[in-house]
């Protein structure tokens, strides 16, 4: 990383470090790909200087971009994972070492990748939801474990726990997981099996610590105590269940399904903060809103008025109610409830 003074940067350089304004609120986020919207704000702060991501190529500086590095370990993870859970699906003893080498390249991503966050929803799904969703909470689950400042060994925990938080579902009727209605009651008393059927999978597994087994069991505990299997409270859910409890609601809403398309971050944002009261952990839902939220900045998005704008300012109190710049003008979703963000067009 290096220092830039104003006049020398370029678009497309990656912001290196989150820049405040003077209210002390983020307008750029670490990690934001630079654009005239950007440069435009930073003048207007009179910014001096800037941190810029880069690396050396044969002797000369080249600053950091987005590349696909991210969608083909996503791809080559998805696969590993849809082969290990058809093995277990016919017998074969879950190792945690497998689980380990498995997710190391995706784990490296989430420790040294600073824009990993907004690549979570531009990701395209490369095969049926259980396994794509698999993976993206497991990606979702280590992003939050780094924003909680918790240690290296036990976010490469939590992303083995968010890979096999559904691996229950290997004993679940086909006739049941792949049901493209609505389950019948029934049919929903034998789906909500698959975490207690997970957790038995792996306490009989080779290696897997008790919080992995806590956070497999615990995933759909509710804090108000309607959850399943044991109907826990708030700290009686164990923090891996909390924590994939928030990155199993984030992929399953930013994702394509048979009966809707993916809802933009933003949209998913709202929803998640209206989950936090009596469904999540309002801590883990805080920390994980304020910054994924943060990379969205930048973002080109459309309005459900049908108008295009940028995302210039993230708003710590509703992060789903942003700046958004309009050809010249501002709006403030936060003051206009009328107007949302629809979809993300980059």
């Amino acid at each position: 990383m290096r220092r830039l003074l104003l006049h020398e940067v370029e678009q497309g350089m990656v912001i290196g470090e989150d820049i405040y304004n003077n209210f002390d609120v983020m307008v750029v986020a670490s990690g934001s790909v630079i654009n005239e919207s950007i440069m435009d704000l930073l003048d207007k702060m009179d910014v001096f200087d800037v941190a810029i991501y880069e690396k050396s190529i044969e002797g000369k500086k080249k600053v950091l971009k987005v590349d696909n590095t991210v969608q083909a370990t996503y791809k080559d993870t998805v696969t590993s994972f849809k082969n290990l859970f058809n093995n277990v699906k016919f017998g074969k003893q879950v190792v945690a070492d497998e689980i380990s080498d498995l997710l190391t390249p995706m784990l490296e991503q989430v420790k040294n990748n600073q824009i990993l966050a907004k690549s979570l929803w531009q990701i395209e799904a490369c095969d049926e939801y259980t396994y794509d969703h698999s993976v993206t909470v497991s990606m979702s689950a280590a992003l939050l474990g780094k924003w909680l400042n918790l240690p290296q060994d036990t976010i490469n925990d939590l992303a083995t726990a968010g890979l096999l938080h559904d691996i229950g579902k290997c004993n679940i009727p086909d006739e049941i997981l792949k049901k493209p209605d609505r389950l019948t009651e029934e049919e929903f008393k034998v789906m909500k099996t698959h975490s207690t059927l997970g957790y038995l999978l792996l306490k009989n597994g080779k290696g897997f610590s008790d919080e992995i087994l806590y956070g497999v069991y615990q995933h759909h505990e509710k804090f108000d105590g309607n959850g399943y299997p044991n109907r826990l409270r708030e700290d009686e859910i164990h923090q891996f269940g909390r924590i994939i409890a928030v990155a199993d609601v984030y992929s399953a809403m930013t994702s394509n399904r048979v009966y809707r398309s993916k809802m933009s971050p933003f949209q998913v944002a709202r929803l998640i903060m209206e989950y936090s009261f009596g469904y999540l952990d309002p801590v883990a839902v805080n920390v994980f809103l304020s910054n994924i939220s943060n990379f969205y900045v930048g973002t080109t998005v459309k309005l459900n008025n049908g108008t295009i704008g940028e995302v210039v300012m993230v708003n710590k109190a509703e992060p789903y109610r942003p700046l958004v710049k309009v050809d010249d003008a501002f709006v403030d979703l936060a003051k206009d409830h009328s107007l949302e963000i629809t979809a993300l067009i980059d």
